[in-house]
């Protein structure tokens, strides 16, 4: 009796048409999310070291430097840099990305699945240093799925303590954070608020209660007793910087800078929450799907609730504090029936000119209604339209004295020069190059300036709350006056 042998079938294929791959080593690509620059986060260099010995041992080589979002919170992906990533996949740059735990690529499981279901359909592996599974197989996706599942569950309970705390604020009168607020301070011994460093409390200012600052505060309350009777502004703004009264973090006043201050109404003695309802909006992709997606951070007082504060306000009269809030919103709401600011470049040279006094940005001015020109395509007239130097306007630090050109003017001079851009030889080039970085370097320089005007004046505020303290020990007979 006869036993049949099946083979195994056989594809003959040219020597040449062999893949790639099949002679070379996986090129892999680091990525390194960071939420928030603090004391206790995985620094990115740690994130690195975790991925690169991951490469090592699996005999890896790292194409490219490592693609970071440094800031950028896992719940969201429009702001990073996952579209970039997806992008080299499409074009075969890479083969293996490379993170250090399953959270840093995102805490959103369905957007987060979708991301990497995208990637592994271009024959991307991805991998975790510290959680690694085969996401080829079934186990390894489930535990995948697992680990975004936790993820975003350590978001959301974050997210729901956050809530809490703000609820218990609300209720207290306290407002949204504890920073402080122009006008107003803590206590008399606590050292100042400081960007980034953990706020300092004592008994007398542990409760969260702010007290009105004997120099700004009567500032604070003129100027809603000026803003309600009609000074514009510009007027308000210019008389503070002359008079050298600073915002709460030591900066010259802008005129969004005294909008923020008067918004809040802390001044007249109320807290304000955002309305929950308005916090996000539901947006519609491409393929049908929707999610949610937090809304600019620059909204008009209707998106807030005004709630009466534990704190004093600056004007004893609280009928007077009533009537000012509404002369203010009156006339804050009347400026325009859109939102008080906005992202979007309104000109066609809007954010693309620089002041050539100082080399800061510009800002733009309309005519006076009464003698404006027809739209053109619905826009202001370009005559119509002013770019000014907005470091001039707002504090009259430009050493130029300031620059005014219209739009008209403007979008003539750039014509030009981008007919001169194409004619350029590499001489009047390398000029114009030179020039640019001379004005660049000149606002960098004011800039750090500055800085380090600041930075001296923290450090002297820093020696007189010391040398307070060290007079009440001495006062208190804490220690010898010779010691001291």
């Amino acid at each position: 009796m006869s036993t049949t042998v099946i083979t195994a079938p056989r594809r003959l294929r040219p020597a040449e048409a062999l893949p790639e791959s099949g002679h070379r080593r996986k090129r892999g690509l680091i990525y390194v999310r960071v939420s928030k620059a603090r004391a206790d986060m995985i620094s990115p260099e740690l994130q690195v070291g975790h991925a690169e010995a991951l490469a090592r041992s699996e005999n890896i080589d790292i194409a490219f430097e490592p693609i970071m979002d440094l800031g950028e919170l896992g719940r969201g992906f429009e702001e990073r840099r996952i579209e970039e990533i997806k992008q080299m996949a499409r074009d075969k740059k890479f083969d293996v990305l490379i993170l250090w735990i399953w959270s840093r690529f995102g805490r959103n499981l369905r957007e987060s699945l979708q991301h990497l279901d995208a990637l592994m359909d271009y024959g991307i592996e991805v991998r975790a240093a510290r959680e690694d599974f085969d996401g080829k197989t079934t186990i390894g996706r489930f535990a995948i799925a697992q680990m975004l599942n936790i993820a975003e569950l350590e978001s959301n309970q974050k997210a729901d303590s956050w809530r809490d705390t703000f609820e218990r604020r609300r209720v207290k009168g306290l407002p949204h954070s504890n920073r402080g607020r122009f006008g107003y301070f803590r206590c008399e011994t606590c050292p100042g608020w400081s960007f980034g460093k953990k706020l300092e409390t004592c008994p007398k200012c542990r409760s969260g209660i702010l007290r009105i600052d004997p120099v700004t505060g009567p500032v604070l309350a003129q100027l809603y007793r000026d803003y309600a009777a009609g000074v514009s502004v510009r007027k308000l703004v210019i008389d503070l910087n002359r008079r050298g009264i600073k915002t709460f973090t030591g900066k010259p006043f802008t005129s969004g800078d005294l909008h923020a201050v008067l918004d809040s109404g802390f001044g007249l003695g109320f807290v304000r929450y955002l309305i929950p309802e308005l916090s996000h909006i539901v947006v519609t992709k491409a393929d049908g799907s929707t999610k949610k997606k937090r809304m600019n951070r620059q909204r008009d007082i209707t998106a807030y609730l005004y709630y009466s504060g534990a704190h004093n306000a600056v004007i004893d009269d609280l009928v007077e504090c009533e009537r000012l809030w509404d002369a203010y919103t009156e006339r804050r709401m009347a400026q325009s029936k859109q939102h008080f600011s906005s992202n979007k470049a309104l000109y066609s040279l809007s954010s693309h000119l620089r002041c050539s006094g100082c080399g800061g940005r510009m800002q733009t001015a309309l005519r006076n209604k009464r003698y404006r020109r027809p739209l053109v395509d619905g826009l202001p007239n370009p005559l119509d339209v002013t770019f000014r130097c907005a470091n001039h306007i707002d504090n009259k630090s430009c050493p130029g004295n300031g620059t005014y050109v219209s739009l008209a003017v403007a979008e003539k001079w750039f014509l030009n020069w981008l007919d001169l851009e194409a004619r350029m030889d590499e001489e009047t080039a390398a000029a114009v190059q030179a020039r640019m970085a001379q004005l660049r370097e000149q606002n960098d320089s004011n800039r750090a300036l500055l800085a380090r005007l600041d930075a001296i004046e923290a450090q002297l505020t820093g020696l007189r709350a010391q040398d307070d303290k060290l007079t009440d020990a001495v006062l208190a007979e804490l220690v010898s006056e010779e010691s001291a």
